[in-house]
């Protein structure tokens, strides 16, 4: 049982639990033939790097995300919600296999969620 006190953050495992997290998800992620074209040409140590530092601050972490504006750097790549899903589907998989809590992987999911309409352009931009 965890804490609910506790960050999500702390509760998912810390830094080095999160690092290894995100290398786990890529590594999916860059095996899913949906997925992998989107990251053709990417540099993958940057792209870990920057998601490393987005989950680690959504997830009320040690770190403020300070990269690029998530509107601006998915623009034009046509990405959609079932590119999203898919993508999510692979980290709560990799949540699910290192034993994390299931009402953790729902609150990671409920906050990686609340940032969809900025990454798929679905976003409201008339108010």
């Amino acid at each position: 049982m965890t804490d609910s006190t506790q960050a999500l953050f702390t509760r998912l495992g810390g830094t080095s639990a999160m690092v290894e997290i995100v290398d786990q998800m890529y590594a999916r992620v860059l095996g899913d033939p949906d997925l992998a074209p989107f990251f053709e040409g990417a540099e993958m140590d940057r792209v870990r790097s920057m998601q490393y530092h987005f989950l680690a601050s959504a997830f009320d972490g040690p770190i403020e995300y300070s990269g690029a504006e998530l509107t601006k750097i998915h623009a034009g790549r046509g990405i959609k919600a079932t590119h999203f899903a898919k993508f999510c589907g692979h980290f709560a998989d990799v949540l699910e296999e290192r034993g994390v809590a299931p009402r953790d992987v729902d609150d990671a999911l409920g906050r990686l969620a609340m940032f969809r309409d900025k990454i798929t352009g679905d976003a409201n931009v008339d108010g």
